[in-house]
């Protein structure tokens, strides 16, 4: 039997079983934290770490995935929509503690195909005194409203490129630097998220001429092993696109654009955000 969508029946009856409306025992297992403390309680409900196995985008890295009961213990411990309040501040009873920083995040944070935590600590953020909660809870601190990348606004800025033409023997070479202000490693999470770098060459009446991407972000190679290409933080990316003019190039474009959705730059995901954009005259312009 096939199971819609082309997932396999086991893994199509557990996206069933996350998608649909629960009980708020059962999607977040908080009801008796949430009797005390009703504010955290729908701060926490907003954000994605609520809904982290409930998502298209999870289902989806789900239903290729190798252990798709690993993925579930992080993505939703206690078999629920998604997190619960106990899986990161503990079982232990009330009082429950305050959830250590990065340690407290490391537990999902860099697990297999993710390296969050670990790129936060060998970055420049710890030596400015930054921390997780500085860009993912601002304001006030105790409180529960988790951002991150879907929500809207918050990629805003984050990244910037700067474009030149470096003059060699062999003909010029476009140098492209992408430089990023997040704490860890761009984009952060697995598989289905990614950086994408277009590099487009211009014809005079702006037709396309040549056009090439680089992708950032891990990959999930076909016997199990995980790659990484992320944006280091700090220092970024330098690349060089050789023969610019190519193919009677004038111009020369970069779009550096974040996706949600896993696969190829086209076709275009509907969430994705254009994080910088910018072009560059290839042929001087002369004036009388």
């Amino acid at each position: 039997m096939n199971a819609p969508g082309g997932l396999s029946p086991a893994v199509a009856v557990l996206a069933l079983l996350l998608s649909a409306p629960a009980a708020p025992a059962a999607a977040h297992g908080d009801a008796g934290c949430r009797a005390c403390h009703p504010l955290a309680g729908a701060q926490f409900a907003q954000t994605a770490m609520a809904h982290a196995a409930g998502s298209p985008d999870f289902i989806g890295e789900l239903a290729a995935a190798d252990n798709p009961a690993r993925c579930l213990d992080c993505h939703a411990p206690g078999g629920g929509a998604g997190l619960a309040c106990t899986d990161c501040h503990g079982d232990g009873g009330h009082p429950y503690p305050a959830v250590a920083v990065p340690g407290g995040c490391a537990r999902c944070h860099d697990a297999p195909g993710e390296s969050t935590v670990r790129r936060y600590l060998a970055g420049p953020a710890p030596l400015r005194g930054e921390d997780c909660l500085d860009c993912h809870l601002p304001g006030e601190r105790a409180g529960h409203d988790f951002r991150g990348p879907s929500r809207p606004g918050f990629l805003a800025g984050v990244a910037r490129l700067r474009m030149l033409v470096r003059r060699e023997p062999g003909g010029p070479v476009a140098v492209i630097q992408v430089r990023h202000r997040a704490g860890h490693a761009l984009p952060g999470g697995t598989t289905g998220r990614a950086v994408w770098l277009r590099v487009t060459g211009l014809k005079g009446d702006g037709r396309v001429a040549w056009s090439e991407q680089v992708r950032f972000g891990w990959e999930h190679l076909p016997d199990g092993r995980w790659r990484e290409a992320t944006i280091p933080p700090g220092g970024g990316v330098m690349l060089e696109f050789p023969r610019p003019q190519r193919g009677g190039s004038v111009r020369l474009r970069a779009e550096l654009v974040y996706r949600f959705r896993p696969g190829p730059l086209e076709p275009a995901d509907p969430r994705q955000v254009l994080l910088d954009r910018l072009e560059l005259a290839l042929v001087e312009q002369h004036t009388e």
